[in-house]
């Protein structure tokens, strides 16, 4: 049940807070109190939608819990870097907060997955959602589970990893517009590298996956064999992002499901 519990609260959060929050509302909420609360309820809205299949008045009072604590911590977030003056946090700030926050949100999603379990929450699912799991014959936590996996390794590995690795990121010239195809362009490919090690590991093929980092690696060898500082935040980037989609399936994808 736990588990349950926490893919669902887990869901939610990955939902509400990348893919209902877009990066104009994620610069204006550090602005302004007014628009941290907005994303606040759509981070509740996020959640009630995600609950629809299971919803009952302990998995609304649960929402609703985990809304007030998330408006907290982001509150409290946004206070401090008003202090700080936000203008002035240098990358490895930005990154040690981004990081807390992110563990702060996480902690809270399993004391509130442990609190429902001991709660005696009980998850019933929709009749009419279990007659078409039923007739598709397809398992409603294993697709849930690789459901949360592919929306984690999409949105919030691409903003965890350019986070982690912004501080390493070399110096380059070259027009804005340039840099931002670029920065589009390696996003998508590191989603899509993500996706096929996740399929390659969820059906145990291990040694598939060096063919995916030696594809992706020959597309950028001439660079990486000119330019020393690229080579290592390339390597930086490639390893974070192999590690991320490898912990993430092996704590939510049953292996050789």
């Amino acid at each position: 049940m736990f588990r349950k519990c926490f893919i669902i609260l887990l869901l939610s959060h990955i939902f509400g807070d990348y893919y209902l929050q877009t990066d104009e509302m994620a610069d204006k909420k550090e602005e302004s109190i007014r628009w941290l609360y907005k994303h606040c309820l759509l981070y509740w809205a996020a959640y009630l939608l995600i609950s629809i299949p299971v919803f009952s008045l302990k998995i609304f009072l649960a929402g609703l819990a985990m809304a007030i604590l998330h408006a907290i911590v982001d509150a409290c977030k946004f206070y401090y870097n008003k202090k700080k003056n936000k203008d002035k946090t240098n990358l490895i700030t930005k990154r040690n907060i981004y990081i807390f926050d992110q563990g702060i949100h996480l902690a809270c999603l399993i004391a509130a997955a442990y609190i429902l379990t001991t709660g005696n929450v009980t998850l019933t699912v929709n009749a009419a959602i279990n007659k078409f799991f039923d007739i598709a014959m397809l398992s409603k936590l294993s697709t849930v589970c690789y459901l949360t996996a592919l929306l984690i390794i999409h949105k919030p590995a691409n903003i965890t990893i350019m986070r982690l690795i912004a501080v390493y990121k070399p110096v380059s010239g070259g027009q804005d517009g340039k840099k931002q195809r670029d920065y589009n362009a390696g996003s998508f490919i590191g989603t899509v590298e993500r996706i096929i090690i996740l399929i390659f590991l969820s059906i145990e093929q291990y040694s598939a996956i060096g063919l995916v980092l030696t594809a992706k690696s020959i597309a950028r060898y001439d660079r990486i064999s000119k330019d020393k500082d690229f080579a290592e935040y390339y390597l930086l980037g490639t390893l974070i992002s192999t590690a991320f989609v490898t912990v993430i399936t092996f704590l939510l994808i049953p292996l050789g499901s």
